[in-house]
């Protein structure tokens, strides 16, 4: 069917009307129409008036409104919210041109012109290496990740976790390309390195907690060199033994070690107390010696002052002082003698005396 001035001018329910406005109403069995079936037909109406009317200024008219119309619903594009712990980085063209790092409501030029792409800055994320979790109880090892040399070339394994997260929201969408594949091999690297410094003693007992902390700074340090702006939040060693096949041997090892260790103790503790014992000791000999020193060495000066004395005395009166020396000597010589001699000392005859004492002993 063609179309004319008279089909153009009938509503959208069939009825014609005088295209000044006029509204149709739909055909009904009566009763009143909804409200929004009035202003739909309203509006269709009134659009359709100024697409039909036969006045260029009309035709203008109505074109500008709708244009206003487009140009009100795209500036209103450009309106976008900003939730906690999100960062907007704002592109112009697709250059960037700021951050906004403040939650709430913002507004920027609709797309074409600027578009903004929101990044999660406080959301951990994980990179797990050396192994993959396919359920909780079914984890696979992954020996070209896990398996690295120690520094006194032996071979370890291991498995660990790296936390980390976005500080830095333009550098993390502009400076690098897959950046959890790039935490990933910059993790490895890092950890390689570290092992390659470590015994693999220490890397088993107590040198884990060392080597967490030299791996997390140097991981940062690699990631901070390529303008990342990555955030290393902590290194986690979740697993760090020999490969399997050799775990027997290892085992020995350890024992072997062990025993060591428990022997050197052993002997440690019997340094501890002999050693301590044989210094008391020596120390009580050179406290004795020293005071039979001291005692020797004030005898002698007794006795030499004793002498001096005596010889002071008889080089004033020798023949008191040599008189009183022969009495003195004697006595000292006859004090324990058991026998008497009974004499006028001058020659005449020696009479024997015959001690008590004596009888008593030969008639036992």
């Amino acid at each position: 069917m063609a179309w004319d001035d008279d089909n153009l001018k009938k509503g959208p329910w069939g009825s014609t009307g005088s295209g000044k406005g006029e509204k149709s109403e739909r055909p009904s069995s009566g009763g009143d129409e909804p409200d929004l079936e009035a202003l739909l037909r309203q509006a269709h109406d009134r659009f359709g008036n100024i697409f039909n009317s036969k006045s260029p200024g009309d035709g203008f008219k109505g074109i500008g409104i709708i244009f206003i119309l487009i140009l009100a619903l795209w500036l209103g594009t450009g309106f976008y919210r900003v939730l906690p712990g999100e960062n907007a980085v704002i592109q112009t063209f697709g250059k960037w041109t700021s951050t906004r790092g403040e939650s709430g409501l913002g507004y920027r030029i609709p797309w074409p012109v600027q578009t903004v792409t929101k990044v999660d800055v406080a959301f951990d994320r994980r990179v797990i290496i050396g192994f993959r979790e396919r359920t909780t109880d079914d984890i696979r090892d992954v020996s070209s990740e896990s398996a690295m040399l120690t520094g006194d070339e032996n071979i370890v394994d291991i498995d660990f976790v790296v936390m980390w997260k976005i500080g830095d929201a333009k550098k993390y969408l502009f400076e690098i390309r897959e950046p959890e594949n790039t935490v990933k091999k910059v993790a490895e690297s890092a950890m390689r390195e570290i092992i390659g410094r470590s015994q693999i003693q220490k890397a088993l007992t107590e040198g884990r907690a060392d080597i967490e902390v030299r791996s997390r700074d140097l991981m940062q340090q690699m990631l901070d060199d390529y303008q990342s702006g990555i955030i290393i939040n902590s290194v986690q060693l979740l697993r760090v033994n020999p490969p399997s096949s050799v775990v027997d041997a290892f085992d020995d090892v350890q024992r072997a070690r062990t025993d060591r260790e428990r022997i050197k103790n052993e002997a440690e503790t019997y340094r501890n107390d002999i050693v301590p014992r044989a210094r008391g000791e020596a120390q009580k000999l050179l406290q004795d010696a020293e005071a039979y020193k001291e005692a020797v060495l004030s005898k002698a000066k007794g006795e030499s002052g004793r002498f001096l004395s005596v010889y002071q005395a008889y080089a004033l009166a020798k023949d008191v002082t040599t008189k009183r020396i022969y009495i003195e000597t004697m006595q000292h010589i006859m004090k324990n003698s058991k026998k008497v001699i009974v004499g006028d000392g001058n020659g005449g005859t020696i009479l024997p005396y015959l001690s008590l004492d004596q009888l008593k002993g030969k008639s036992k």
